[in-house]
């Protein structure tokens, strides 16, 4: 099976369990810590694939790399899918879930580009713009950078919509070398 499919599988096994017992939302939170986690440190993931290193050592590692009070949830997951032989697909399984997650909450995640902070009102008015009736909430965030040099690039699920000033010299650019 290739990594997608047993990512997406535990993921929504894991969330069907964590909802059940009315943790997804923390679990969730943890997942997308762990997540994190696999890029601030990148060695992480050669770490679960060594097979010399014990189950019991990998379940620490990874309890230790969400930080803080563990969730019974938490710990029980971590646990299913090291013993299961699933530790290499930990970082996915955690990605996964956090789409699952958003998708089952009818969340939508935002992410705005500018090259200024943008204020309250413009922040409200793009969240009333991009939610409709079923949206229940936006997940909004918002970055400025000034290599884009204006204009901005909005980021709506997986639809990016680049109107930056550094996206147009870049097209301007290769219809000239064409």
């Amino acid at each position: 099976m290739e990594v997608g499919t047993i990512s997406t599988r535990y993921a929504k096994a894991i969330y069907r369990f964590a909802a059940g017992l009315g943790e997804e939302t923390r679990l969730n939170e943890e997942m997308s810590m762990l997540s994190e986690q696999f890029v601030a440190l990148p060695g992480l993931d050669k770490v679960l694939e060594d097979p010399t290193i014990s189950s019991g050592k990998k379940i620490k590692l990874l309890a230790t790399a969400v930080g803080g009070t563990l969730s019974e949830t938490c710990k029980n997951v971590l646990r299913v899918i090291v013993e299961n032989g699933r530790a290499s697909y930990m970082q996915h399984i955690a990605l996964v879930y956090n789409l699952v997650y958003r998708k089952e909450k009818n969340i939508v995640l935002v992410k705005l580009t500018t090259v200024v902070p943008t204020t309250e009102e413009e922040k409200k008015s793009m969240v009333k713009l991009i939610s409709n009736e079923k949206t229940v909430q936006v997940d909004f965030a918002v970055k400025t950078d000034a290599e884009i040099i204006g204009g901005f690039i909005l980021e709506v699920e997986d639809l990016r919509l680049d109107a930056s000033v550094r996206n147009q010299l870049n097209e301007i650019k290769l219809e000239l070398i064409k």
